[in-house]
């Protein structure tokens, strides 16, 4: 008898060709079904194939490298609820010059169809080479009859692609010395934590605490940065968190967002700062007109006021703003993501070099304030000055919120004039505040490092036992600084907001995930 597996054609924001950074999903389909193990059996499986593309692409050695973490969503029929695609570990078609390596749910943990599957796949160059790279008709292997679905399923599927940077295993240096820091100068060269008061990788007996000292052991496994891991590029852009946001069912959404959209029409059309116009550069928006329950809203970009999204300047590469701690986690545990910890916070800043006293994301205590925008709101929007670095608050801000993903960078850009981490993540400093878990007070020791399956609550909450507290944020906390902020937040070492959980939204806050790799 013959089968197939049926799919509907679809692109999401995220991965269109507009998409932010200018990273796209081109090409979806399925193909390659396999059903030689038997009729709708288990073992059963197809395969996702696109092609990608990303702009200011490299690697140049065998520990630095970008990539694309690509995972895929499926829902059943054009109008069922969009559930997570589960990889297989090997298996998938990597095109010439490229490598494929997927995600498991549990990276430390051997490979298993139903327990332990692919969550995603990181996509990046095998040889070292920049610019802009592609990546066409890569397949990544589904199965999709472990997941329970019959060989002739008519099945719709979308594919997503979030830009990321490599850090390897190794050393680094926590804390600088400086009066912010409370971390004392030292060495995390272990993958255990060291809460004595001396020796190498101590923190001081106060274990990090700031304050309280906390003595509170850290739970097993919590990543202190010394292991292995990929950090988005960028923070979380405005497209990306609507796509995130039109993947998810009526009632997730209306947790997602500020503004009340149960009803069948809406007055705060800007649905993150619940306001009729946009407030400090967030311009993810509803129509005024809602679809009945429990049909989801689709939101869009709407910058330049036209009442319709896909414009060239509606503003989606803008980093998004107006998250709170229940966002990005939500986010991280959609995407197969992970928080990161506060440690992971500095390594991804200062890489394997000493700390400097006051420094920045780029390794120099020397910044350059953006004070004005070109092509505000389109994929080119760049700041000015020319040699600006980040986006802060050193005499006032009239740019009033945050800048587009990856503004600071221009082809002839060096670290610093870029603003770049040792590892190539953008805007580490400044923008936006990157939300954090702390090593300060019980609740952040007890992160399980844990990576997201893909799967939210009925309410649109992460499910991930001992992250922080979806709710209150409890164990969370804040590093880097943002668009309204100066001295001392912006340095890397600074930890005056370690344990400042942002429980409701602000036109400061962002979010960046991290992936752990074994």
């Amino acid at each position: 008898m013959k089968t197939i597996l049926f799919a509907t054609f679809f692109l999401a924001g995220l991965c269109s060709n507009l998409s932010a950074n200018n990273i796209s999903i081109t090409n979806v389909t399925l193909t390659g079904q396999n059903t030689t193990a038997g009729t709708n059996n288990s073992a059963n499986y197809a395969m996702v194939k696109f092609s990608v593309a990303w702009e200011n692409s490299w690697r140049v050695s065998l520990t630095n490298w970008d990539a694309a973490w690509v995972f895929v969503k499926y829902r059943i029929g054009n109008n069922g609820n969009w559930q997570h695609v589960q990889l297989n570990n090997d298996g998938h078609l990597a095109p010439l010059g490229s490598k494929i390596t997927a995600g498991l749910l549990r990276p430390d943990t051997t490979f298993n169809l139903n327990t332990n599957p692919g969550i995603g796949a990181f996509i990046y160059r095998d040889a070292d080479g920049s610019g802009t790279f592609t990546a066409s008709n890569v397949q990544l292997r589904w199965n999709y009859g472990a997941q329970g679905l019959s060989d002739n399923a008519q099945i719709e599927v979308k594919v997503f692609a979030i830009e990321m940077v490599y850090v390897p295993q190794g050393a680094f240096a926590a804390g600088d010395g400086g009066l912010g820091s409370t971390y004392p100068l030292t060495t995390i060269n272990t993958g255990i934590i060291n809460t004595t008061s001396s020796g190498s990788g101590s923190l001081g007996g106060k274990a990090g605490g700031y304050p309280p000292s906390e003595t509170v052991p850290f739970s097993t496994g919590w990543p202190n940065g010394y292991n292995a891991y990929y950090c988005m590029k960028y923070e979380i852009s405005q497209q990306q968190y609507i796509d995130f946001l039109n993947s998810l069912t009526k009632p997730q959404q209306n947790v997602r967002v500020e503004s009340d959209i149960s009803q069948a029409t809406v007055s705060n059309v800007y649905v993150m700062s619940i306001s009729n116009s946009i407030q400090n550069r967030n311009a993810i928006r509803a129509p005024s007109s809602l679809p009945t329950y429990p049909t989801p809203v689709t939101f869009f970009c709407d910058y330049n006021g036209s009442n319709s999204g896909g414009d060239p300047d509606d503003g989606k590469w803008i980093a998004c703003n107006y998250l709170k701690w229940g966002d990005v986690s939500a986010y991280f545990d959609w995407s197969g993501l992970r928080p990161m910890t506060e440690m992971e916070f500095e390594k991804s800043c200062r890489g394997t070099l000493p700390s400097v006293i006051g420094e920045y994301a780029w390794g120099s205590p020397s910044i350059i304030q953006s004070t004005s925008l070109n092509n505000s709101g389109t994929t080119s929007e760049t700041t000015n000055p020319s040699n600006a670095n980040s986006n802060c608050n050193f005499s006032g801000n009239p740019i009033n919120g945050p800048v587009r993903v990856g503004a600071f960078a221009k082809t002839s850009s060096s670290r610093i004039s870029s603003g770049a981490s040792y590892y190539g993540a953008m805007e580490m400093t400044g923008n936006l505040w990157e939300i954090t878990v702390t090593s300060a007070n019980i609740q952040g020791r007890n992160f399980s490092g844990l990576h997201g399956d893909g799967v939210l609550t009925f309410d649109g909450d992460q499910n991930v036992s001992n992250w922080p507290n979806y709710s209150t944020g409890l164990g969370s906390g804040m590093r880097g600084g943002g668009w309204g902020y100066q001295n001392p937040d912006l340095q890397v070492s600074d930890r005056s907001e370690a344990t400042v959980v942002n429980g409701s939204r602000g036109s400061y806050f962002g979010g960046r995930g991290v992936r752990s790799v074994q």
